[in-house]
């Protein structure tokens, strides 16, 4: 390391930990977060929430409120079978929003509730909730309720700091880098649970009972900001939760986060894989590795292997997410769950 990034580093650190420390995380205030009436267009609030089974099963749900616009809606269904489902607004319009998110107890309980169309496949038809004369539109609803197995992990206060500082020293430092920085902040959380419920497709009823991943994020958010992204998210067999996270925009060239987390402990990332080396085509690879280290010295390989994917276009199609469902081996541990891969539009940003 130069000098140069040495003392950026250590600026970094003692900030970052100053504002740590002063930035308590306000479990209560986030869980009942909402949108003021008159937030800015760029203002988001968003749950997610994701189901797995180790028998092929999976539900995917999020609710993406914009101020002074219309809502972000995703519903994705894997049957037992390996039929896939699937019904995605980019501008949901108020009430269209097929989905009600609430919060029962902070920290431990949320009930979730769907209801509207769906279609079998991978990707919503152009258009369709417009004119849906010629598809099948499946009629649906879900209702079902999220319950905490792990605390709450927010990546401002419990994540190391090295990976944050490590990102920014990086980058060339300017009055205006700053001020955009500043201006870009988000809540963002994570948690593992179990998400029971039941599906009605139709009329025909399905028991949901799976292990189940959630987060929350609120603050402003610019789709067309992001160049690209990775996000890895993955239940292991022994009741393990491994979140790993990959972002560059059009600050940072790549930021790294992540955590393992097994009841009440948490083991934070130090590094991993680039993912300037990971599906820089467009789409989500078949099959690709990632190494990872933790801040404890652990070293492990991740390897991942793609099962399906749904396809979900955000700000008129500036920003494309693929939510891969996935199998995983963790070091020889078998784990099921999501990989995420997002591209903006523009293909010259993939690398920088």
């Amino acid at each position: 390391m130069s000098l140069k990034a040495f003392v950026k580093t250590q600026i970094l650190k003692l900030n970052f930990n100053k504002n740590r420390k002063k930035n308590i995380f306000d479990e209560n205030h986030s869980e009942l977060y909402k949108l003021n009436a008159d937030a800015e267009k760029g203002c988001n609030n968003s749950y997610y929430f994701s189901g797995h089974s180790q028998n092929g099963q999976n539900i995917i749900i999020r609710l993406g409120e914009r101020g002074q616009a219309n809502s972000e809606t995703w519903f994705a269904y894997s049957d037992l079978n390996g039929a896939n489902y699937i019904c995605a607004h980019q501008d949901a319009e108020k009430d269209q929003t097929m989905i009600a998110v609430s919060c029962i107890e902070p920290g431990k309980r949320w009930k979730i509730q769907y209801s509207g169309g769906i279609t079998p496949g991978t990707i919503t038809p152009q258009n369709i909730w417009r004119n849906p004369k010629g598809i099948r539109v499946i009629p649906t609803v879900f209702e079902g309720e999220f319950t905490a197995s792990m605390p709450i992990f927010d990546f401002s206060t419990h994540m190391d700091s090295k990976g944050f500082v490590s990102a920014i020293a990086h980058e060339k430092w300017s009055k205006k880098f700053f001020e955009q920085f500043s201006q870009n902040n988000q809540v963002y959380y994570e948690q593992q649970g179990r998400l029971k419920g039941v599906l009605n497709l139709s009329g025909k009823k399905t028991e949901i009972d799976m292990f189940s991943f959630r987060n929350h994020s609120f603050g402003k958010r610019d789709w067309n900001s992001m160049d690209r992204h990775i996000r890895l998210c993955a239940l292991t067999e022994n009741d393990q939760l491994l979140s790993i996270n990959m972002v560059g925009n059009t600050l940072i060239k790549e930021l790294q986060s992540g955590y393992i987390a097994y009841k009440d402990k948490t083991n934070c990332l130090d590094s991993c894989t680039s993912m300037k080396t990971i599906g820089i085509d467009g789409n989500i690879p078949n099959k690709f590795d990632i190494m990872a280290k933790f801040v404890d010295g652990r070293k492990t390989v991740i390897r991942c292997e793609k099962q399906s994917v749904f396809e979900f276009l955000l700000d008129n199609g500036n920003y494309t997410i693929f939510e891969g469902i996935a199998r995983f081996d963790i070091n020889g541990t078998k784990a099921y769950g999501i990989i995420e891969f997002g591209y903006n539009a523009d293909s010259s940003r993939w690398l920088r």
